[in-house]
């Protein structure tokens, strides 16, 4: 009789402690009352706080001690960096450029004078040319060229071309015979009639 009294005393504790696991074996997965009623959120923050405790959602990240200081660290890092970058591009906005003014001239051109001076031609008085077929005296005088023979010639208005005078001397090959004097001419007269009488004796 103590033999089956022993045995029913063992089975009933082991019924007793499978009921307590089992119960809290779903108390850690499901979160359920003695009663087998499931725990709310609410509920469960509320028994956290009298235990002075937090209760984290499972899709917010937890951080320790030393990430929340390293988290702090950065953030202050990261604001004090977007002030420097701000103060620098307000600095650069800021800025004035430094555009020099162009120097305005005295006496600028305007457009009535630009256009007066176009149409106006330079009245310098050159030496009126003699006439056609107009007897003139011509000079040469000691270490005369032929060019500025060519050009005396030219300005007296004997003849047309300085460039055609001097070919046609060194032509006849009488650049070396042209001598000094003064010598009657005529405005328009032929190249050859004039090498012709300043390679001869002078008239005066």
């Amino acid at each position: 009789m103590i033999k089956n009294r022993s045995l029913i005393m063992g089975i009933g504790v082991g019924i007793i402690i499978g009921a307590v696991l089992l119960q809290l074996f779903n108390i850690g997965n499901g979160q359920t009352m003695l009663d087998g009623t499931q725990l709310t959120a609410e509920q469960i923050r509320e028994a956290a706080q009298t235990q002075n405790m937090q209760v984290y959602d499972s899709t917010e990240k937890v951080y320790s001690s030393d990430e929340w200081k390293q988290l702090q660290q950065e953030e202050k890092q990261k604001e004090e960096a977007a002030k420097a970058q701000k103060a620098e591009a307000s600095k650069t906005t800021t800025k004035e450029p430094t555009s020099e003014q162009p120097t305005t001239p005295e006496n600028p051109a305007t457009p009535e004078s630009t256009e007066t001076k176009s149409t106006t031609p330079k009245t310098s008085t050159p030496s009126s040319p003699t006439q056609p077929n107009t007897p003139t005296t011509f000079k040469i005088t000691s270490g005369e060229m032929l060019n500025d023979i060519a050009y005396n010639l030219k300005t007296k208005g004997v003849i047309d071309s300085q460039k055609e005078f001097v070919n046609r001397v060194s032509e006849l090959k009488a650049n070396t015979k042209l001598q000094i004097g003064t010598f009657n001419l005529s405005a328009g007269e032929d190249l050859d009639s004039i090498i012709d009488k300043i390679t001869h004796e002078p008239s005066q």
